[in-house]
């Protein structure tokens, strides 16, 4: 019996062996079905993917041809004002800034120095146009910016002529030094000082010197005025109160004449050595003058005065003028009060045109005291009459 029992005891342990095998390997073959199953799942994904790939790769590539014909279509394409010639284009430039002798800025937005930082090919142009850096303002900038800049613009302007305009800072003097090697080029030179003897930036020649307008900040006025000569071309000259009697000019070839708050006396002295002038600007103060010089003032070429607000004492000046080639006149009605007329403007204003025998055009008169259809009636014959309530800009 005890045989018996173990021969079935191993044969029960055999077949429990043998179940575990058999569903051991049943698990396995359902293993290898979920793999292949999960393997075709990820093969399709990857074939999948791989046609996405492909249609990527073709539409890159699609992208790459249109890019490279679109650079091709840029690479050949130019801007307009680039096909320019650089001449012309110099030309744009120049009307881009003030008419000269008129000055731009040395910086910012309205300065020629914005056309040097737009592309190569404008710095270019710009740098090698001199009549951009023609005329030069030193007003609004520190002496340091200005004395550098300075030095820019007058190697870039060339040879050719200069406007130079000042500050009236007390330091611009030492700003000078920079320009006076270049005096042979000055033309136009609009300068504002406070000390008198800064006008000895202008003793020597200047053969193309036009224009010259000074304007001194003084306290009181100087005694020796510093003889100016050697300015051939000079026609045009403006002049402030201590400006006038500061300077001896070469009055006798200005046609183009404006002081500024200048005694009666002096203003005479001056307009009898410009026998030329043919613009004349004047604001007269009264100071009484030797009886020699009630004397008839002839103007023969004179066409156009400009008489701005002045002492009632002052009236008397109009009365000396001779214009007979007067044009254009305008000036305060307080000239015409003349006390042996009883203030009368009107029999004033006809007494100097007939003695002048001009032909005025333009009658302008400011701070008038009757109407002008009373100005329109008493002078018929001149086209053009205003009143104004104070002077108008003469270009001089």
């Amino acid at each position: 019996m005890a045989q018996r029992f173990l021969l079935f005891c191993s044969l029960s342990d055999r077949l429990s062996l043998l179940l575990v095998m058999l569903k051991s390997l049943e698990l396995d073959r359902a293993l290898l079905v979920e793999n292949d199953a999960q393997i075709l799942d990820i093969e399709a994904q990857i074939s999948e993917l791989q046609a996405q790939i492909s249609a990527l790769e073709a539409a890159i590539s699609t992208l790459h041809a249109e890019k490279h014909s679109a650079q091709q279509n840029l690479d050949s394409y130019k801007y307009p004002v680039l096909t320019l010639p650089n001449e012309i284009v110099g030309e744009i430039f120049q009307d881009f800034l003030p008419p000269y002798p008129e000055p731009s800025p040395l910086l910012g937005k309205d300065s020629p120095t914005i056309l040097i930082h737009i592309c190569h090919q404008w710095r270019e142009i710009a740098l090698t146009t001199p009549a951009l850096w023609r005329s030069i303002d030193l007003r609004d900038v520190s002496v340091e910016a200005a004395t550098s800049l300075a030095c820019s613009w007058l190697e870039r302007s060339g040879c050719l002529p200069l406007s130079l305009h000042a500050t009236d800072r007390q330091d611009v003097f030492s700003v000078f030094p920079v320009f006076i090697p270049h005096r042979a080029r000055w033309e136009h030179l609009d300068l504002r000082f406070r000390d008198p003897q800064h006008l000895q930036v202008l003793d020597g020649p200047s053969p193309l010197l036009r224009t010259l307008r000074i304007l001194l900040l003084l306290d009181k006025g100087v005694s020796n005025p510093f003889i100016l000569h050697d300015f051939p071309l000079l026609h045009t000259v403006s002049l402030d109160d201590y400006g006038t009697p500061s300077l001896a000019l070469p009055w006798s070839q200005l046609t183009c004449l404006s002081l500024r708050s200048i005694y009666l006396e002096e203003c005479i002295s001056v307009l009898r050595q410009t026998q030329t002038l043919v613009t004349c600007k004047l604001k007269i103060w009264f100071k009484p003058f030797p009886a020699y010089q009630h004397v008839d003032v002839a103007l023969l070429r004179l066409e156009n005065l400009v008489l701005e607000r002045c002492s009632y004492k002052c009236a008397e000046f109009v009365r000396l003028l001779v214009t007979p080639s007067l044009r254009r006149l305008e000036l305060y009605e307080g000239y015409l009060h003349w006390a042996d007329h009883h203030s009368d403007p009107i029999v004033a204003l006809k007494s100097f045109v007939s003695k002048s025998g001009c032909m005025l055009n333009d009658l302008r008169i400011t701070k008038a005291s009757i109407t002008q259809d009373v100005y329109r009636t008493a002078f018929p014959s001149i086209p053009s009459i205003q009143l104004l309530h104070q002077h108008s800009r003469v270009p001089m």
